[in-house]
């Protein structure tokens, strides 16, 4: 077995030694290895992210982590597990491991024998990762700030010279491109044969991108930035779906010979005799360049253990629930007053709007009930001025205190030219990415005050419709062109409007205009960094918490509906005491306790006997 420190500076040097002592390839070791290893988080922080650190300033078959959302699931494809090696001078042979690469190569010495009889074909599952849809600026920097071999790494690359990089790569280069001085082989029976790279794309390739500037990348939301990577995962039964959020940890594969040009540039001289199988040749352009990208632009991660991660709060422990998410929840709970202060600021001084607002916050859909997903809380703010920029200050105030949000403005162009709904692309066999198409707790702030007159198209309406289902259902019908499938979300809508949307929502609110509305920036400025910090993860916390009602208080809930009931059928539906038990929950959350009392339970009716009777007066005026 290598050295101690070999598995953080040559993983693959482990993965070798496992396989010498098993005599054979074993996944199940190597992840058991490398799952241990990084469970203490000092380890972890010494692994450098492909989030904060350009693949290309970390080498080639380096341990490297990645914190992203699974856009895209590929066909499953084939590769060299296991390969015969012949030594040239003597002719003996023994086999080597092929697993957590791209290029199988081998020294000069020694000859790649490909139809070796003794050579194992496994299979792997490819997933298109991207980073997480909306983050937000403070959450980057947090998770950054925590990653102690992203600053090494960084402060490594500065100090080495352009020339230094520029020869590091050209020698790079020269290793990858010949066969003259050693056997290199495409790792993948469903690749493409290695190409040569052209000179004008070697030398200082650190520093100029080597790919079309209008690539797309396959985002969901528009001017995204952040590497995609293509992820190669060896679990026989992956559980990743499409939209999770996963940390995946694994070695880095940038090789330069994965580059696949156009077919124009394969008819130049320069393409490489192949070692492997041809590229089949019903693939599309299109395909190719979308499942076999430049590795300058999508590096590939070949993973050797990973985690879900139930959030993406950075202020929030990933495995935080139960007793220890109360626990911290009710430490942190002190900071509510401040923060209900400073919504109320932004809000024109309403208190009310401010409340509702602040259990929207710390909304999550925790179960679903057949169709019905348990616990979402969409909001319609109505009475927002359209001449100000009242919905931009309230988008500045979330996206300071929640780790993922996206602002929707629900202007005619953008409702008839933006995709709401992923569909499915035969030619290049993808799912291309829509607006919609986000991770779990993101918010969404939908500025329905810029709605101007018009028509919507075919498109625009179909997006309105997906919007709808989304905030009604928290479903999403994914476009497959033969068949719509339906895919779960968890999305916190918030809907700002000069009167009452026209789109659903779980709860309606009249802004009250008290006082004139604050700027996000002198708010934010009135309160002390660690402050914020507190508000970050006491938010965070809260949507995770769990909670339930004693029996005493299922009774005083009980016995109050069936007052309403008796005094006005019409005052008190079904409808409304499914509200009123949501908006419980909810305060009770936001008072960091996990059951409810009689005195937030009053508190609650008294809001929405407020907010009814703001909605009665609107209307009378009407």
């Amino acid at each position: 077995m290598p050295c101690i420190e070999d598995w953080l500076t040559d993983p693959l040097s482990v993965a070798e030694g496992i396989f010498t002592e098993a005599g054979k390839p074993d996944h199940e070791r190597v992840r058991e290895f490398f799952t241990n290893r990084l469970q203490n988080s000092e380890a972890l922080k010494r692994v450098p992210s492909l989030n904060d650190v350009p693949s290309h300033l970390l080498k080639s078959k380096s341990l490297v982590r990645f914190r992203c959302m699974v856009q895209d699931m590929f066909d499953p494809e084939y590769y060299l597990a296991v390969y015969e090696a012949v030594n040239k001078a003597d002719n003996s042979s023994n086999l080597r491991c092929g697993m957590y690469q791209d290029v199988v190569s081998c020294p000069e010495n020694l000859e790649l024998r490909l139809e070796s009889p003794r050579n194992v074909t496994k299979e792997r599952q490819t997933f298109y990762c991207v980073p997480l849809p909306g983050e937000t600026e403070w959450a980057k920097k947090r998770f950054a700030g925590g990653n102690g071999a992203s600053a090494l790494q960084s402060q490594a690359s500065q100090r080495k010279s352009h020339a230094g990089m520029k020869r590091g790569l050209e020698e790079e280069m020269d290793q990858g491109s010949t066969d003259q001085h050693g056997f290199q082989a495409s790792n993948g029976a469903c690749n493409d044969e290695a190409k040569r790279v052209r000179p004008s794309e070697t030398a200082g390739s650190s520093n100029v991108p080597s790919y079309p500037l209008d690539t797309d990348l396959n985002f969901p939301l528009p001017n995204e930035r952040g590497p995609a990577c293509l992820v190669h995962v060896y679990d026989q039964e992956s559980t990743f779906k499409v939209n999770d959020m996963v940390e995946f940890i694994g070695v880095l594969s940038v090789d330069p010979g994965l580059a696949v040009f156009t077919d124009e540039d394969m008819t130049e001289g320069n393409v490489q005799e192949s070692l492997g199988p041809s590229p089949d040749d019903l693939i599309t352009p299109e395909e190719r360049a979308v499942h076999h990208p430049p590795p300058s632009l999508v590096p590939r991660l070949h993973v050797l253990t990973s985690r879900h991660l139930t959030h993406s709060n950075p202020c929030v422990p990933n495995d935080i629930k139960g007793e220890s998410s109360t626990a911290i929840m009710q430490q942190l709970a002190d900071v509510r007053g401040e923060l209900l202060s400073l919504l109320t600021q932004v809000m024109y001084g309403d208190g009310v709007a401010a409340e509702y607002m602040l259990l929207h916050l710390v909304s999550s859909v925790y179960n679903w009930t057949g169709i019905m997903p348990v616990g979402k809380f969409s909001l319609n703010v109505s009475g927002c001025p359209p001449s100000q920029s009242f919905p931009q200050e309230m988008h500045k105030f979330v996206e300071q205190l929640v780790p993922k949000c996206h602002f929707l403005s629900m202007t005619l162009n953008n409702m008839n030219t933006l995709n709401f709904v992923p569909r499915k692309d035969y030619t290049a066999n993808r799912l291309k990415s829509s607006v919609l198409q986000l991770s779990e707790s993101t918010n969404v702030i939908v500025d329905e005050t810029a709605l101007e007159a018009g028509q919507l198209n075919g498109n625009g309406v179909k997006n309105v419709t997906a919007l709808g289902n989304v905030i009604s259902w928290q479903k999403l019908e994914y476009d497959f062109n033969y068949y719509k499938a339906e895919f779960t979300t968890n999305l916190l809508v918030l809907i700002l409007s000069e009167g009452k949307s026209l789109l659903p929502a779980d709860c309606h609110v009249v802004l009250k205009h008290h006082e004139a509305s604050k700027p996000v920036e002198r708010v934010l400025s009135s309160i002390s960094p660690a402050i914020i910090e507190h508000m970050r993860a006491f938010l965070g916390v809260a949507r995770l918490a769990e909670y339930s009602l004693s029996s005493e208080m299922q009774e005083i809930l009980q016995d109050d509906f069936v007052k309403s009931r008796q005094q006005d059928h019409n005052k008190m539906t079904a409808e409304d005491f499914h509200l009123l038990l949501l908006l419980s929950r909810l305060m009770a959350l936001s008072h960091g306790q996990n059951t409810l009392t009689s005195e937030m339970w009053s508190h609650v009716k008294q809001m929405e006997a407020e907010r009814r009777a703001r909605l009665g007066s609107v209307s009378s005026h009407n």
